[in-house]
């Protein structure tokens, strides 16, 4: 299937977008014949690498080579021709063509390359047969179940006779035995001498079948090595896991003394009850069970696609579930409107920070009293909790520090008194005396009653306020317990916790 070998290089590449760094200075080789994890926390740069690599981004700074062969200025369809061929992260098939007609399609832009007498229908058969897809090749794409279809999609990228494929997240949406089964199809193509570069959240598939990972961080690289060594490694360890936000606290997890005791923590405020919820064909949520208990703060944690902010959205109204019950206050929400749940207490700053980045703070606070609070109150209880904003008044909150316009986020929500706030990623791109600040305001609404969800990635900061504590992983409740006892064992959830056998070539 491939025709030469070849090694791809990615040599200090630097990107920005809008003055702040996605990528410094990253260099990368990805050998033929190996299998080459990219990894990191959210934010980290691995899309935009991904997208430099196939020439969909171009870099302010630096080149990418192919086979010795300076690519940077390579459009995408150039690089494909030279043997580079991608997945996406959400599903790019023709929908209403079928699984052959789909992989046909890509076969038939390789006929001058095939070799004397065969056909790009003979070739199409032949990735259908090699993948086990051969029983659904006459059947819509979009009518397959999630991990049937994401084999497709593999499928066809083959069919361009790649020497080099880059996966992006191929195994969301797929049960335990379908990712079983892409590790051992991505390790034959390395035995077949195709290089594969792997951006992925299951930690367990790439460190099963990775001989080499490279770990980014803000646009960093941050460490490099083998399974073990990577796992091993306390950089990787903190980009993960989080590093405290304060350095004058110890390095584990400080516990709060509060904690709910009599009625109030035997009563749930929020509850799930075998909760499925997802996008499209993909299921994200599998059978979720969760209580909040009133007047807790919940750390929600996990490592990023493990389906925390889909969780969020489900709680805040924003996501339909297709089966199970939600409750607030013992009643059952399902069918609620955000906005009605917001005016019942339940509100949500979602990932990504919920403000109008065009207007100024004072506009964006004037956008937020539509329930008929008056600015002049809106501005006094703003100011009064984050005084930052007070001497920003005027300026763009676009423009705002990414501290400042959490708060800004904040402010918005608590507009409206809460009674639960489920906050998503408060700490995501934060320094961490800022992530600090934000944090103590956190614990300051906790001491007055308001009950948080706080939906994290990195565990030292979420159990630095938290009361209870859940791991989610590949869309599951994987224990909930006691934050020091969740903070103990948040590591093997994070970075797997062995080398899998699984995925033996």
């Amino acid at each position: 299937m491939a025709e030469r070998a070849a090694t791809l290089g990615v040599y200090g590449v630097s990107v920005s977008f809008g003055g702040i760094a996605a990528l410094s200075e990253v260099d990368l080789e990805i050998a033929p014949g190996t299998v080459h994890g990219l990894i990191g926390p959210n934010g980290a740069g691995k899309t935009t690498l991904f997208n430099v690599v196939s020439g969909l981004q171009a870099p302010q700074r630096g080149s990418v080579s192919y086979g010795g062969r300076d690519i940077t200025r390579f459009a995408p369809h150039h690089r494909a021709r030279l043997g580079i061929a991608r997945t996406f992260q959400r599903l790019e098939l023709f929908g209403t063509l079928t699984a052959r007609e789909n992989v046909l399609m890509a076969a038939e832009t390789q006929r001058r390359r095939l070799w004397l007498g065969k056909t790009a229908e003979a070739l199409a058969d032949a990735l259908l047969d090699r993948l086990g897809l051969r029983g659904i090749a006459d059947e819509p794409t979009d009518t397959l179940p999630t991990g049937t279809a994401r084999m497709v999609e593999l499928a066809r990228a083959l069919a361009t006779s790649p020497t080099m494929v880059l996966l992006d997240e191929p195994s969301a949406g797929l049960n335990d035995d379908e990712t079983t089964d892409l590790g051992r199809t991505l390790g034959q193509l390395a035995e077949a001498g195709i290089g594969v570069l792997l951006v992925e959240h299951d930690m367990t598939l790439v460190m099963g079948i990775c001989q080499h990972i490279t770990v980014l961080d803000f646009g960093v690289v941050v460490a490099r090595g083998d399974p073990a060594a990577i796992r091993g490694d306390p950089t990787v360890q903190a980009a993960y896991l989080g590093t405290e936000p304060d350095r004058t606290r110890t390095a584990e997890p400080v516990v709060r003394a509060r904690t709910p005791t009599g009625a109030a923590a035997a009563s749930a405020l929020l509850e799930l009850q075998a909760v499925r919820a997802g996008y499209g064909r993909i299921e994200v949520l599998h059978d979720v069970s969760l209580q909040v208990p009133q007047g807790s703060v919940l750390a929600l944690l996990g490592p990023n696609g493990a389906g925390k902010s889909t969780l969020l959205k489900v709680a805040s109204g924003r996501l339909p579930v297709s089966s199970g019950i939600i409750s607030y206050e013992g009643r059952s929400i399902q069918g609620t409107l955000p906005e009605q749940l917001a005016h019942r207490g339940l509100c949500a700053v979602p990932e990504g920070r919920s403000i109008f980045p065009n207007l100024t703070v004072a506009e964006n606070l004037l956008m937020w009293t539509y329930a008929g609070t008056k600015l002049e109150e809106v501005e006094s209880v703003t100011f009064a909790r984050f005084p930052a904003l007070a001497g920003r008044r005027a300026q763009v909150a676009g423009t705002l520090s990414g501290g400042e316009q959490q708060m800004l986020a904040l402010a918005r929500v608590l507009v409206r008194t809460p009674r639960l706030l489920l906050l998503d990623e408060l700490s995501m791109g934060l320094a961490p005396l800022v992530m600090a600040e934000l944090y103590d305001i956190v614990q300051s609404l906790a001491d007055e009653g308001v009950t948080v969800v706080l939906a994290e990635q990195f565990v030292h900061a979420a159990l630095s306020v938290a009361t209870v504590a859940a791991i989610v992983v590949g869309g599951r409740i994987e224990r909930t317990g006691d934050p020091e006892e969740i903070g103990a064992v948040a590591l093997d959830s994070y970075l797997a916790s062995a080398i899998s056998s699984d995925f033996g070539r």
